[in-house]
């Protein structure tokens, strides 16, 4: 794959790339019943978050601010700087915030548009961004000016589709999977409603789980691996540690109190977090539901930093499902919390695969028709 290198501002001169960035939203405009108004807050690594959005009024003239199907869009400023989505397919129609500015190519024969968002999450990308907006002691911003400095490296028309598509291919079947385990995760939530409403008994949580402790890692333990980490920050990476390799339910207890995860496979709570165990009549899965409609997060303890005390989780009523309830869950809902773990496992071996091809193909040490053939054996 041969290319050249050019800059934004040169692709922009000869009318081969659009940057721009959004509108300074005035309060009176955000009436509602016109296109949304999508703030930085609302992309994240995962993607688009289009819910609770503000919206404008119908007669908006914003056309050149306007969000388009395949747009690549980059966060500017603050500690989200340098986020990267591309609006799908089903977007709704929005307009860009201040903070977000967008890349559109309008001449798809010299640039790909899907050669464009992959480029824009390499380190090809990053290394750039972190010289431009990280220049002074102020809070990084990534200006226009700084965007149109950006040097691309260009392969012929014919490798960036390829690129776009053997990367996109994965992207896809991630995207597919993300949908089947939502629906999986949605008729369980269903069946746990539905055997909830069984049952007239209420017993407070400690009667039928215990939280256990999770552990504190050693430095010597935070190593790359293949084990998911419950922490105070969420889900993250990966440790040198015993691994607990069955599914579980972790509570978060500091920083993001009160979130519950189903952890699947291998996995391991730490010291910011419960773990919980089931004690008698209700199951892991029932438990898991029962404790992510809790307004558990809201229950902070009188310390300094926020916490879940674990006596006050233990006063929390659980309603008890009636024992044709428990058999009708019981017969339904273990069989799809197994499919969650597949479609994990799974999702896990499709992102390594992709993070793993991005740079090789992006900087050219490996020929698109390997990569088609990694990507082969992963689908």
């Amino acid at each position: 794959m041969t290319g050249s290198v050019v800059s934004f501002a040169d692709l922009i001169k000869r009318g081969v790339l659009v940057v721009g960035d959004g509108h300074r939203a005035k309060l009176n405009e955000l009436v509602g019943g016109g296109p949304l108004f999508l703030r930085a807050g609302a992309l994240s690594d995962s993607g688009f978050d289009w819910a609770g959005l503000d919206a404008f009024h119908t007669d908006l003239q914003l056309d050149n601010k306007r969000g388009r199907i395949g747009d690549v869009v980059i966060t500017t400023k603050g500690n989200s700087i340098g986020r990267v989505g591309r609006v799908p397919g089903v977007a709704p129609d929005f307009v860009y915030s201040p903070h977000l500015s967008f890349w559109r190519s309008v001449e798809p024969e010299v640039l790909d548009q899907g050669y464009l968002y992959y480029w824009a999450r390499s380190e090809r990308f990053s290394s750039q961004l972190r010289q431009l907006a990280f220049g002074t002691d102020m809070a990084p911003y990534f200006s226009l000016r700084d965007q149109a400095r950006l040097q691309i490296s260009l392969p012929s028309r014919r490798d960036q589709q390829g690129i776009a598509e053997v990367l996109g291919a994965l992207d896809d079947k991630i995207a597919a999977n993300s949908v089947a385990k939502r629906t999986a995760l949605s008729l369980a939530e269903a069946c746990w409603v539905r055997a909830s409403l069984t049952g007239d008994r209420m017993v407070p949580l400690r009667e039928v789980a215990r939280l256990d402790y999770g552990k504190a890692l050693k430095a010597s333990e935070r190593v790359a691996g293949d084990v998911m980490v419950y922490g105070s920050g969420g889900i993250t990476g990966s440790h040198n540690i015993a691994l607990v390799d069955r599914a579980g339910v972790v509570l978060g207890r500091k920083g993001t109190v009160g979130s519950t995860y189903w952890a699947s496979g291998p996995h391991f709570p730490i010291d910011t977090t419960y773990s919980v165990v089931p004690l008698a009549q209700l199951s892991l899965e029932y438990l898991y539901f029962a404790l992510k409609a809790m307004r558990l997060g809201e229950m902070n303890s009188d310390s300094a930093v926020p916490g879940l005390n674990r006596d006050d989780a233990y006063a929390q009523m659980v309603r008890v499902p009636s024992s044709d309830g428990i058999a009708d869950f019981s017969s339904l809902v273990p069989d799809l919390m197994r499919a969650v773990d597949g479609i994990e496992g799974e999702v896990t071996v499709l992102v390594r695969a992709r993070d793993t091809l991005l740079p090789l193909l992006i900087s050219r040490r490996i020929t698109i028709k390997d990569a088609e053939s990694v990507v082969g054996e992963v689908l």
